[in-house]
């Protein structure tokens, strides 16, 4: 009886498409960058004018019976209940890694976005437009860049899109789109908020993705391990062949 090694081409295709993978999550960083950094740009600014608040109105002046639905949107796939739901359903089924990943990359995109609420202090669109608009939902949060909902809906979609069949892959993409709509809808954010919100939660997903082995092995982060192996450490899949001496 006798294990071979895994062939060298296997190994080489393995690696081309780890680092083919890798160049998307390049990708998803320049992306988050090139939107990000002009919306906080404008943001800044403290004004709704021009393009922004063309599209600002036409979203916010849909008319009331989509109300309802915007509220339990806006809070059944961007705040903590779908957080809590996320990471305590892998818990359940023993898929720890997955929500550790949940857990530390959400986060840390919150975190991200309550800084940078903190940098840019845009103020709601209700004070920027002086009440002119259908204020339906009421925020304790004065500051508006970046939106959160749309930061955590981000990078929970983004984390379910990478474990997902491709054929269902559109389902986080509508998750995102359903969010940012329905909080510019109840007159609670910008369209630059939920871009800017989109733009931190796609980037905390890639950064993490990214991280460096030495960084994310002991943060268990790494990708080595597959991330909906049942347990903490997973499972080692090796490619053996058995035969008979």
């Amino acid at each position: 009886m006798m294990t071979m090694e895994k062939p060298r081409n296997y190994e080489k295709k393995n690696q081309n498409t780890k680092n083919s993978v890798n160049k998307w999550y390049v990708a998803g960083i320049v992306i988050g960058l090139i939107l990000f950094i002009p919306a906080m740009a404008i943001s800044l600014t403290h004004r709704l004018t021009g393009f922004e608040a063309t599209i600002f109105h036409d979203i916010n002046n849909w008319p009331n019976y989509f109300k309802t639905p915007a509220l339990i949107i806006t809070e059944g796939l961007g705040a903590g209940y779908p957080i809590a739901a996320l990471i305590l359903i892998p818990v359940i089924l023993k898929y720890y890694r997955f929500a550790w990943r949940i857990f530390i990359t959400v986060g840390g995109a919150g975190v991200v976005g309550e800084i940078f609420k903190y940098i840019v202090k845009e103020p709601r669109p209700v004070m920027l437009l002086n009440g002119h608009l259908h204020a339906r939902a009421i925020e304790t949060g004065l500051n508006s860049f970046p939106s959160g909902h749309q930061v955590v809906a981000t990078a929970m979609a983004m984390i379910v899109w990478m474990i997902l069949p491709k054929v269902w892959r559109w389902l986080p993409v509508l998750w995102i789109v359903l969010v940012a709509v329905s909080r510019v809808y109840l007159g609670v954010h910008t369209p630059l908020d939920v871009i800017g919100g989109f733009a931190i939660g796609l980037m905390a997903v890639s950064f993490v993705q990214l991280l460096p082995y030495s960084i994310a092995k002991p943060l268990r982060l790494d990708n080595e391990t597959a991330l909906m192996a049942s347990g903490w450490d997973g499972v080692d899949i090796k490619i053996s062949s058995r035969t008979k001496s």
